[in-house]
């Protein structure tokens, strides 16, 4: 079983990149095989709305997403890591989604859905996001633009894991409960069916 994770994290070692790193090391524990990509490490263009990928299924612009392509439909299960700006994900996070565009043209236009299952395992999809902001809606944006991310790449919807209130680099570590959460929750996407 393979979980690949992405942590759009502008921030090193911040707060989401804390909790990403401590999710997967739980899915690791469980038994999983993990990849984490840091996706302000890898030098991608946004999309173009060229719409080749109408045509194939593929993203056709040839630079550093294209490996990232091939790692999401081998991944049996995707945990995507953001901070909120603005009452949605990252930068960062949001010019992988839109990448992912070609997913949706597989799904939606050529009508060849990535599969959501690997034998009687169901694909499975985990957000998590850190706020500065403790106003109620600060996650309902994202969580949002997640849902249709997990649907077009042929993932479930699993569970979010949010954290209102958190801002400053590191302080995800004087929260009571966080890490501890993240790492049970993915030994959780692991262990149960």
């Amino acid at each position: 079983m393979k979980v690949l994770g992405f942590s759009g994290s502008p921030r090193v070692n911040g707060n989401t990149d804390l909790l990403i790193k401590e999710f997967l090391k739980g899915a690791k524990d469980a038994g999983a095989e993990t990849e984490l990509i840091q996706v302000r490490k890898v030098r991608f263009d946004p999309c173009i709305s060229c719409n080749r990928c109408f045509e194939t299924g593929r993203c056709e612009v040839d630079d550093k997403f294209q490996p990232i392509y091939d790692k999401i439909m081998e991944a049996d299960h995707i945990v995507l890591a953001s901070p909120i700006y603005f009452m949605g994900i990252s930068a960062w996070a949001k010019t992988l989604i839109d990448r992912c565009q070609c997913f949706w043209a597989k799904k939606y236009v050529l009508r060849d859905p990535t599969p959501d299952h690997r034998g009687d395992m169901v694909r499975k999809g985990v957000f998590i996001s850190t706020a500065g902001s403790k106003v109620k809606q600060a996650f309902d944006g994202a969580v949002f633009t997640m849902k249709f991310f997990f649907d077009a790449i042929g993932v479930t919807f699993h569970k979010s894991l949010l954290y209102p209130g958190i801002d400053e680099k590191g302080a995800i570590k004087k929260h009571p409960t966080a890490l501890k959460e993240a790492y049970e929750a993915g030994v959780e996407l692991v262990t149960k069916k």
